[in-house]
């Protein structure tokens, strides 16, 4: 049931993202524009990205602080297009269930406090309870698959998040916009951030596709190569 996992960013030349850096070297509309040619029914960010650009400025406090433990899925309605967030102790808070159109989904772990769930359910705000004390990306997307009928999902989310599904083996496919610009800064996140530090190899791409678009700006595509021999040598989980 797991969908087809698609991390789409933007980058500079030297692999960092951040977007108000970015944007002056970025043609207005192209991240967009590229994301909606990979036709995804759901797009999935972590906690940070979601703080800064969709949820209310005040975290939620809990006044049961008791664990919610495991807990059945949570349909509130099924939606054409979903926004997904991954929070795993239950600490954003949301005004609704309609994030600019695409239902929302928070994915949370047994951690989140009990009264948060409730809450969720009186916004009309559907969720996923996955793993003990962090998310289990596994068990989280192929729920998201099996409640939610989702098939293509577009990770978008900080370095951190996005490292975390590539160590998981859920990456499927990059999508990424190479913008003509160096940031050089070394406390910038990159695409890819927080791999285990064992991995000593990188994870080997096939390239899917390259197209220049506007402004210089490149659109290369690769795919995750999950063959055999490299989930031999570790480089891939099976």
């Amino acid at each position: 049931m797991k969908p087809y996992i698609i991390c789409h960013m933007v980058s500079s030349v030297d692999g960092k993202i951040d977007g108000a850096a970015l944007s002056s070297v970025m043609a207005d509309g192209e991240y967009e524009a590229t994301g909606s040619k990979l036709k995804g029914d759901a797009w999935i960010c972590g906690r940070t990205t979601m703080q800064q650009h969709f949820a209310q400025k005040k975290p939620f406090v809990s006044v049961s602080k008791k664990p919610a433990g495991p807990r059945p899925v949570f349909v509130a309605h099924r939606a054409k297009s979903y926004a997904i967030s991954v929070d795993t102790l239950g600490k954003l808070r949301w005004s609704g269930g309609d994030l600019d159109g695409d239902h929302l989904i928070c994915v949370v772990s047994e951690k989140a406090p009990e009264d948060y769930l409730d809450m969720l359910r009186q916004k009309g705000i559907s969720y996923v309870v996955a793993g003990k004390s962090s998310v289990d990306l596994r068990k989280a997307v192929d729920q998201l698959g099996k409640y939610f009928g989702i098939r293509t999902l577009l990770l978008e989310g900080g370095g951190h998040i996005n490292g975390a599904f590539l160590q998981a083996g859920l990456v499927d496919e990059l999508s990424l916009l190479v913008v003509p610009g160096i940031d050089g800064r070394h406390d910038i996140a990159a695409v890819f951030d927080g791999l285990s530090q064992a991995k000593k190899k990188a994870v080997p791409l096939r390239l899917k596709s390259l197209e220049r678009r506007r402004g210089d700006t490149l659109w290369l595509r690769y795919e995750v190569a999950r063959s055999k021999r490299a989930q031999i040598r570790g480089l891939l989980p099976p």
